[in-house]
């Protein structure tokens, strides 16, 4: 994996209001709802059947065996999607919930990078399997990996652990089996969500068993969609 380039970069800011509640891709992406950083991560587990001990994890493992039946046969078998299907957006709220802050600071009283890491690597997972999703299957027919960390660029160095942080991230562009992830990262500033640093990561789809790669039943299509609907 090669390493993530940090690099300054100015950004525009961004009016985000913080609410609560999943958010997808098929509303207005300017007015949506934010999901809870723990939401995140309890999404995850529903999506690929995460179980706590390992008489669940066989049960699990062997249900998933059972999801190949909801692959596409091929590529051409595979609905079109826009960027804004893939789209959600995240609240940290280190400043409005003392007790998750603790999670998150260093004995420096600062904010621990490496969290912060996570918690894009985590909302990375979910945007893409806001892109794969199928309907009609509870878990997904596919497990979704962090392929690379493509790049890292910071606006801002020292993050406050007294303000409320949001994430935001859609799908931007879809292979065979890989995903590119775009996602930024906001902090609160006032009554502002100002950007901290943009982020790009990709994904790779491979089997419900995650033994591998899926070819070409892996990820669905990403048709760009003008503003008055059309596809191209």
């Amino acid at each position: 994996m090669r390493r993530a380039a940090l690099r300054l970069c100015t950004l525009n800011k961004g009016l985000l209001t913080p609410a609560r509640g999943l958010t997808q891709g098929s509303q207005n992406p300017e007015k949506q709802n934010v999901f809870h950083i723990l939401e995140v991560r309890d999404k995850l587990r529903e999506i690929v059947g995460a179980s706590t001990n390992w008489r669940d994890h066989v049960k699990a493992m062997e249900e998933r065996k059972l999801l190949q039946s909801f692959l596409a046969k091929s590529q051409e078998g595979l609905p079109p999607r826009r960027m804004k299907d893939s789209y959600i957006e995240v609240l940290l709220p280190l400043g409005s919930q003392p007790e998750l802050r603790e999670k998150y600071l260093t004995v420096q009283n600062t904010v621990r990078f490496g969290r912060i890491l996570e918690d894009l690597d985590s909302l990375g997972v979910l945007v893409c399997y806001m892109h794969t999703r199928i309907h009609s299957a509870k878990m997904s027919p596919l497990s979704i990996v962090t392929a690379l960390v493509d790049k890292i660029d910071l606006c801002k160095k020292n993050l406050s652990p007294e303000q409320d942080i949001k994430f935001s991230g859609h799908v931007s562009w879809v292979g065979k089996t890989s995903m590119e992830v775009k996602m930024r990262m906001f902090q609160l500033h006032g009554n502002e969500f100002c950007p901290v640093l943009d982020a790009t990561f990709v994904m790779v789809a491979r089997d419900s068993e995650n033994k591998g790669e899926q070819g070409e039943k892996g990820c669905l299509q990403l048709h760009v969609v003008t503003e008055n609907g059309s596809q191209c």
